[in-house]
């Protein structure tokens, strides 16, 4: 059996989220999770226990549409969001006052 790309903590809240994924197949990295049942309140919901498990924000991140997608979209996000700010001195571009803030989810 191969391995995940993702945590299994990840696979869990996936699982939860996805009506249509089978208990018996993992969700593939690279299939839109709409095919799953993703709609764009079961991403906030996804959203939400992956910001929680990991104690992360993942604010203004999630800006693929949810039709297209993946597991593999969602793990990069999450991922990228548990990496450490090694250059923590200096201000992000994504920090500087840009206006309105941008919804965190695009339908």
């Amino acid at each position: 059996m191969a391995q995940s790309p993702w945590h299994a903590k990840f696979e869990t809240i996936l699982r939860q989220g996805l009506p249509g994924l089978d208990h018996d197949k993992a969700p593939a990295v690279d299939v839109p999770m709409e095919a799953y049942g993703l709609d764009s309140m079961a991403l906030i919901g996804i959203v939400g226990a992956l910001e929680s498990a990991y104690g992360v924000s993942l604010a203004g991140q999630v800006a693929v549409p949810v039709r297209t997608l993946t597991a593999g979209h969602l793990w990069g996000i999450v991922s990228a969001a548990l990496q450490p700010s090694w250059d923590t001195g200096r201000p992000s571009p994504a920090a500087a006052p840009r206006g309105p803030a941008a919804p965190w989810i695009m339908a």
